[in-house]
């Protein structure tokens, strides 16, 4: 079965960093990923451990923290692109702008795969 776009570029983007609301201290924003917009308390775990989230380029994740990331692709991936779009309202600044960059470039990418895999039907 194909999917729509690869789990670790979905990866990449929920580990890139957003701004909740209300904005909290400057230095607390270590903590927020995108991952935390759709996993319930990801953001409260990580701030009472202390656990430094990884970043885009170096996504690795203690193993306990691993599922809350699978679980996160999964939603992802079954909701489709929109979800992405819609995710992008929890960026700001250079991170909004690298976000969307990379998906609407996954999803050119997408259109072109569905178009391609149609082909056959002609």
């Amino acid at each position: 079965m194909g999917t729509w776009t690869s789990p670790a570029e979905i990866a990449r983007l929920l580990l890139m960093r957003r701004i909740p609301r209300p904005i909290p201290r400057e230095s607390d924003l270590w903590r927020f990923r995108v991952l935390g917009a759709i996993i319930p308390y990801l953001d409260r775990v990580v701030g009472a451990e202390q656990e430094n989230l990884p970043t885009p380029a170096k996504p690795i994740l203690p193993l306990h923290m691993r599922p809350a990331l699978l679980a996160g692709i999964a939603i992802v991936e079954r909701a489709g692109p929109e979800m992405l779009r819609m995710l992008r309202g929890h960026t700001m600044g250079h991170n909004r702008v690298r976000f969307t960059d990379s998906v609407e470039s996954m999803i050119a990418r997408t259109r072109k795969w569905k178009a391609s895999s149609q082909m056959h039907l002609i």
